[in-house]
């Protein structure tokens, strides 16, 4: 059954500058949205402007219930006239909204150690990720189970420097594990947060692992090599252009494994953001 969508609109609570051209911004929401998951986006714009006319997609960095409404936060950088125009709102202003859409990130089964490994502005769908699981998943007065057998969670964020880790205060506050990498070497391992993986992999269990990832599409390549060898299992959030969020553009079509016919294309915004990496084909 195709999942309905939500259209509405919403109030600017804030939109507060965290680093160079990266912003967290916080919607109250005029209806309810109590489905919304990590992995997902939604489409906004700001009411009544016809210039930038579309809407742009921001991955969900949060969701909270509160009792004026629904308040959705989302974690995003700059990057053109969408989200620079997106970056001037200030409180009080209304906003359109779509959604949630896409596909979410699934909690893998039997798979005690979990591994959130995000490049850049990919700390946002992965650090509302990491909340989620610590508060929906391993509870033991609740499921009966021993604390010694809970789930581990281990957060990976790179960036080019120290400046551009974005994002951080949220992950410390929902893992006890976060290793960090810089290109410039400015803070954490020195090189990039795949190689920083790479170094960590021969000490673990690859049995008891599982991947999510998001980040630049190098990143993700980068990453696709490096566990080729490897039986985990590994979900990954795609970061596309797009222009609708619904499949009617095809703006943001990449290319996928196919049984029949070797390959095929896929909408990212229909039936992503989060794919299999096994399921990706790079040029």
């Amino acid at each position: 059954m195709k999942k309905k969508l939500n259209l509405g609109s919403g109030c600017v609570i804030e939109n507060v500058n965290v680093a160079k051209d990266h912003f967290v911004m916080s919607l109250l929401l005029a209806s309810t949205c109590d489905d919304a998951l990590p992995g997902q986006f939604v489409m906004v714009r700001k009411q009544g402007v016809k210039d930038p006319l579309l809407s742009r997609p921001l991955s969900l960095y949060g969701v909270y219930q509160t009792e004026a409404g629904t308040v959705l936060e989302f974690l995003y950088r700059v990057v053109g006239k969408g989200t620079w125009a997106l970056s001037r709102l200030t409180g009080g202003d209304q906003v359109d909204i779509l959604g949630p859409l896409g596909k979410p990130f699934d909690v893998m089964p039997n798979r005690n150690h979990l591994i959130l490994l995000a490049g850049g502005i990919g700390a946002a769908p992965l650090a509302f990720f990491a909340e989620y699981l610590a508060k929906n998943l391993d509870r033991p007065e609740e499921s009966n189970q021993d604390a010694s057998s809970s789930r581990k969670v281990s957060f990976y964020l790179g960036a080019t420097t120290a400046d551009a880790l974005v994002g951080l205060g949220k992950i410390e506050r929902f893992c006890a594990e976060i290793r960090i990498s810089t290109d410039d070497g400015s803070a954490g391992f020195t090189g990039t947060v795949t190689e920083l993986l790479q170094k960590d992999l021969i000490g673990l269990d690859h049995r008891n692992l599982g991947l999510y990832s998001c980040g630049p599409a190098p990143m993700i390549r980068s990453l696709s090599r490096l566990i080729e060898p490897f039986a985990i299992p590994c979900q990954v959030s795609m970061e596309e252009r797009m222009a609708c969020g619904i499949g009617a553009c095809l703006g943001c079509s990449i290319k996928v494994r196919d049984a029949s016919l070797g390959w095929a294309y896929c909408q990212v915004c229909t039936e992503g953001p989060v794919f299999d990496i096994r399921e990706l084909l790079w040029e």
